[in-house]
């Protein structure tokens, strides 16, 4: 009997104790299984957007060719620019993505440009050397084609301007010696209506702008004869396609 009480007083103990034991033993594998299971959670930092400016253009030209610098792969939301010295025929487009510029004088002229995007900003200097060359009928002319230029809306902007720009370097290549400046204007009206098909409307803002120009220089006496037609037709042909190389 002695020997029965004290089975029956170990087993107590021992179960008392080792009831406790099993629960925190199983708590703490369900506290390590729980930290397992448990996503890792990191705080990572969004990376900052920082204005970074690209500047493409040339560095060597010649005098009365049309120049068109593009900041147009930067990342930015505004634009600065300054050019030195200080031109009129020098103007920003494309809301500050672009500028052109055309020189009938020989020099260095420098493009300070600068950008922003929040709180940051980049800047870059762009050096362009104009050198010599026959001056062109008017310094700031290809300059303003370009503007013309702008103001259209198409979707084939860019085929559409190699297309018109092939179509006048044709026309100058055909000028006959002894044509009328109303046989020269007829045919290049053709010229382009062929050229530019049914998007000759969506052309009106150059068209008018260019009528303009080739009038101004008819009443300074600018295109008096045939070989003046097919100089200042050559630099429209130039013209375009510069502008289009910036689409």
């Amino acid at each position: 009997m002695k020997k029965l009480f004290m089975t029956i007083a170990a087993f107590l103990l021992v179960g008392s104790f080792a009831a406790p034991m099993t629960s925190l033993s199983a708590a703490g594998a369900s506290a390590s299984e729980k930290r397992t299971q448990d996503p890792v959670h990191e705080v990572v930092d969004e990376p900052v957007s920082q204005a970074h400016l690209v500047v493409v253009g040339p560095e060597k030209v010649k005098m009365g060719e049309l120049v068109v610098i593009s900041v147009v792969e930067s990342d930015a939301a505004s634009y600065k620019w300054i050019v030195i010295p200080e031109t009129k025929d020098f103007m920003v487009i494309d809301g500050g993505k672009r500028a052109v510029f055309s020189s009938g004088k020989g020099g260095t002229y420098k493009f300070f440009i600068s950008c922003a995007l929040g709180d940051s900003v980049d800047s870059a200097v762009h050096v362009v050397v104009v050198k010599g060359g026959i001056p062109q009928p008017s310094d700031s002319f290809s300059t303003r084609l370009a503007t013309y230029c702008e103001q259209v809306e198409s979707d084939t902007k860019r085929d559409d301007c190699l297309a018109l720009a092939q179509s006048f370097a044709s026309v100058a290549l055909i000028m006959a010696d002894d044509s009328s400046p109303t046989e020269i204007v007829a045919a290049t009206y053709k010229s382009n209506q062929e050229a530019l098909g049914n998007k000759l409307d969506n052309w009106l803002p150059f068209r008018t702008g260019l009528s303009r120009e080739l009038k101004s220089m008819a009443d300074k006496g600018g295109l008096s004869d045939t070989a003046s037609h097919v100089r200042v037709w050559k630099q429209i042909a130039s013209a375009l396609r510069a502008y289009a190389s910036t689409l």
